[in-house]
């Protein structure tokens, strides 16, 4: 299953027209303000969240009856932001316990499969770092989820890892990779394939021995023994 969020942050439509060609989703959530991207790009959406404070009133009124749509209305004077509401919404349709108009129904006598759970979220990064700090603390409960959560913008792809991660050449996202503690800790920092390795090393939140590394072979080996980091692959 893969989900996209569209947020009300900063989206280069260039970017994301092209990033969206190659990727199906089989829910799409407009988040508030980030419904006018969706609009102009015309993605079909399946849920709509926010307390609409941001969006023009003429581009709402074409979705908030929408029978095809599940709208998810809020004041604005709420506990969570409109993204945070969205990915908690997203991991409930990843858990099944969130109906959806978009929901399918396996084929009599047909096992489950194995499936795959990718969540991403364009939007998330802007001139509002409030927002942007929260937005990244959020991957952690994607990733306690057991979903494969991403943020992307134009220049960066983000996500948190723990455990071992392994990176490809081909496809990556960007020259730049880097690891920035997320817990007070990192212990046992292995990586292989990278310009610049590193074999069970140490660091802590508020230092930068991992940022702006390179991949070198064609596939990475990242292995943290203790702790969690956001994974950073970027471009210039």
């Amino acid at each position: 299953m893969k989900v996209l969020i569209i947020t009300g942050g900063n989206i280069d439509d260039d970017f994301a027209f092209s990033f969206l060609k190659n990727n199906i989703y089989d829910e799409v959530i407009a988040v508030d303000g980030g419904l006018a991207f969706a609009d102009r790009a015309g993605i079909k959406i399946t849920h709509l969240v926010g307390d609409f404070d941001t969006i023009d009133g003429a581009v709402l009124e074409k979705y908030i009856h929408r029978e095809d749509i599940c709208v998810h209305q809020f004041i604005p004077e709420k506990d969570y932001t409109d993204t945070d509401i969205a990915v908690k919404l997203a991991i409930r349709l990843f858990s099944g316990k969130e109906a959806s108009p978009s929901e399918k129904k396996a084929l009599p006598g047909s096992l489950p499969q194995p499936e795959e759970k990718v969540l991403h979220i364009l939007g998330a990064t802007g001139s509002r770092m409030d927002h942007v700090l929260a937005n990244l603390q959020m991957l952690k409960n994607i990733l306690d989820a057991g979903i494969d959560g991403m943020i992307i913008d134009k220049n960066n792809q983000i996500q948190m890892i723990r455990g071992t991660h392994h990176l490809k050449m081909k496809g990556i996202f960007g020259k730049y990779m880097s690891l920035i503690p997320a817990t007070m800790d990192l212990s046992g920092i292995t990586l292989q394939g990278f310009k610049y390795p590193l074999n069970r090393a140490n660091t802590h939140f508020g230092e930068s021995l991992c940022v702006s590394n390179e991949l070198t072979a064609e596939e990475g080996r990242i292995t943290i023994e203790e702790g969690t980091a956001w994974m950073i692959l970027s471009r210039d």
